[in-house]
């Protein structure tokens, strides 16, 4: 019955199924929101009332998922009921649910500017991503511009780009597909608002993912990750380890280019990435978690 539907022409409707996510006690749900808010995909994404919602591509067919963080609530609206098991391991790696909080915090609090830190800030998260391109190229998107224009500019992207969900309805925020690789690879993008250098960059990102040179899959060697990366042009190691931080769930991937990391360490001072990358060497095995504090603390 199913490959006849699909011969017609005609998407098989989604099932809605209910599951729940317990986070653990403490967990800063409000600041993980917060940075996901500022970064949502418009078309793909949504935050709202505590709630995080995102269209995704399952076997070949489009759903939906939305987590409630207040209350762990998670609905998936797919075809294929086995799609529940896979978006809750996905949410647990999103939203780091599973980080060992007690050895993190051992690590870190070895450095008694980021012990204070830790007193004030509490639980610390490193936001994954649901699709490591599509992380790939929002992060490309970001380059020298502020979140907000990146955003902006990433929605333009989806608006010309993205496939439109057909059986999306109408006030449907999460409307669209992210466009694959392979499409990127090709498309028109001179009308986006970006640098020609930019544009550049995105091909080449979208090509080297299209033609198996460049995965963001788990379990890499990050080091090797990140030669791959800077090998694009125009991707460097502050945007190569900003994708091995959230695609490879790399815990121990620092982007000491980062100005917000090199001003606040000491306040009063401006640290040279040298410097910076040679303190981060006692945050080890967890400097990206160092860098979500630090970027909070700013």
């Amino acid at each position: 019955m199913r490959r006849k539907t699909a011969e017609a022409g005609v998407q098989p409707a989604p099932a809605v199924q209910h599951a729940r996510l317990e986070l653990p006690r403490g967990y800063p749900a409000e600041q993980v929101l917060a940075f996901y808010a500022r970064r949502a995909i418009p078309g793909v994404e949504l935050v709202e009332a505590g709630r995080y919602r995102r269209s995704f591509l399952h076997a070949g067919e489009p759903g939906w998922l939305q987590f409630d963080l207040g209350t762990g609530a998670v609905t998936v609206e797919h075809a294929d009921p086995a799609a529940l098991p896979l978006v809750l391991a996905r949410l647990r790696l999103l939203f780091d649910v599973d980080a060992p909080q007690a050895r993190i915090r051992r690590a870190l609090g070895r450095d008694p500017r980021l012990a204070a830190l830790l007193r004030v800030h509490g639980d610390i998260r490193v936001p994954g991503c649901w699709d490591g391109f599509e992380l790939g190229v929002r992060a490309v998107l970001g380059q020298q511009i502020t979140v907000a224009a990146a955003r902006t500019i990433a929605g333009r992207l989806v608006a010309r780009h993205a496939q439109r969900i057909a059986a999306a309805a109408a006030g449907e925020p999460c409307h669209s597909l992210f466009p694959g690789a392979a499409a990127l690879a090709t498309a028109n993008l001179d009308a986006l608002g970006l640098p020609g250098a930019r544009v550049a960059t995105l091909h080449a990102l979208a090509s080297a993912v299209a033609a198996g040179e460049l995965s963001f899959q788990p379990g890499q060697i990050p080091a090797e990750f990140v030669a791959r990366c800077t090998a694009v042009r125009g991707i460097g190691a502050w945007t190569a380890h900003y994708m091995a931080m959230r695609a490879l769930r790399d815990a121990d991937a620092f982007p000491a280019a980062d100005i917000v990391l090199r001003k606040v360490l000491q306040p009063g001072t401006t640290l040279s990435p040298r410097a910076l990358e040679e303190a981060s060497q006692a945050w080890r095995p967890f400097r990206a978690y160092a860098v979500l504090l630090l970027w909070r603390a700013a």
